[in-house]
């Protein structure tokens, strides 16, 4: 009986090392694929991220129109976003292998700094935010917020004018109105009526180094004669601007009109070639030398619309040949600042009539 449970046990050992070395035998045999993900699972490498959620303030209501900057902590590129009518925001698709610093900001207000980091390899990444503010009844910007700010990718902070015209349904038509060296956005306010009027939406920016405009990284700044040829300055206003103006509800976000004059002239003929949302544009004594340093190069100065008006028809005939179809110049012999040429018959039944045409 003994002898008979001792062969048991060895017979039973036996066929465990057979097993083992059959099963061994078989995975080798298996493709590479088949070993690393069995049950048809493959690894597909990092996902794009998605970084999503809200912005509340201490009461748990939302608040809209907060800035959240999102910023690649190895390129340093900044993505400012605004949160909408439900206190959301978000962005989609970022490269998985950024680290990217996360934070919300009203009203000089900021959050605390959250990361995502690319050692995570999660998708969806949803980051909620809470600031200590009043927000208007109903959800809203503070009170006495008479504006909007947004900051650059240089980090200038940037402030504007928004105004809706009453009874437009949506899709609400918009242009971005663009002053003058030494001007501040002020110049547009009579301007600015006759556009809400007509059913446009206004926002009016004041550039960097004027008006509001006048912090960069929470340290002053001022405007010099520099900066009208400079590709690093007043050119890096544009994209936080439309970005904030399309991003508003109601608006109509792919057709957008920007009207600038003189420093903003040059950026209007900019924008048109390099933003697809802008359709057309106005620019009121451009000058064509300023627009090449500003846009980097004549290879990168490719406005495709614009009115162009002017007081120097030789100057405006330059600045035509170099925007595609349809352009036009229209002379005007005034002089002043941009108040006094909005302010002209001449020169505001000339805008209407491009923009009843072209947009």
């Amino acid at each position: 009986m003994l002898r008979f449970q001792a062969m048991n046990v060895q017979m039973s050992r036996l066929f465990s090392k057979s097993s083992v070395i059959l099963l061994l035998l078989f995975s080798m045999s298996l493709p590479l694929e088949a070993q690393l993900f069995p049950r048809g699972r493959k690894d597909t490498g990092p996902k794009p991220k998605n970084i999503h959620g809200a912005v509340q303030d201490a009461r748990g209501k939302a608040i809209v129109g907060a800035r959240v900057y999102v910023r690649d902590m190895k390129t340093n590129v900044v993505r400012t976003l605004t949160t909408d009518q439900e206190g959301l925001y978000k962005v989609y698709a970022l490269p998985p292998t950024g680290d990217y610093e996360v934070y919300a900001e009203l009203k000089g207000k900021a959050s605390e700094k959250k990361v995502v980091s690319s050692f995570l390899n999660r998708e969806d990444n949803v980051i909620n935010f809470q600031l200590d503010v009043d927000v208007v009844a109903g959800g809203g910007r503070e009170a006495d917020d008479d504006g909007p700010e947004f900051k650059t990718y240089d980090l200038v902070e940037l402030h504007a004018s928004f105004e809706m015209p009453v009874g437009v349904p949506a899709p609400v038509p918009a242009v971005l109105l663009l002053h003058g060296y030494g001007e501040d956005r002020a110049v547009w306010t009579a301007f600015t009526r006759e556009l809400l009027n007509r059913g446009w939406a206004v926002m009016a920016l004041d550039l960097r180094g004027h008006g509001e405009s006048k912090t960069k990284n929470q340290r002053p700044i001022q405007a010099t004669q520099e900066w009208r040829t400079s590709l690093h300055e007043f050119p890096l206003d544009i994209d936080p601007a439309l970005d904030w103006l399309k991003a508003q509800p109601r608006i109509n976000n792919s057709r957008i009109v920007v009207i600038g004059s003189d420093v903003g002239a040059n950026l209007a003929l900019i924008s048109s070639g390099r933003f697809p949302e802008v359709r057309t544009v106005v620019a009121i004594q451009p000058k064509l030398s300023e627009s090449l340093a500003m846009a980097g190069s004549a290879q990168d100065f490719k406005p495709k619309s614009a009115l162009i008006i002017v007081a120097d028809e030789a100057e405006g005939n330059r600045v035509k040949a170099a925007v595609a179809n349809p352009s036009r110049v229209q002379v005007v012999p005034l002089s002043g600042g941009t108040s006094q040429w909005v302010a002209d018959k001449r020169v505001a039944d000339a805008v209407f009539q491009w923009l009843k045409e072209t947009f």
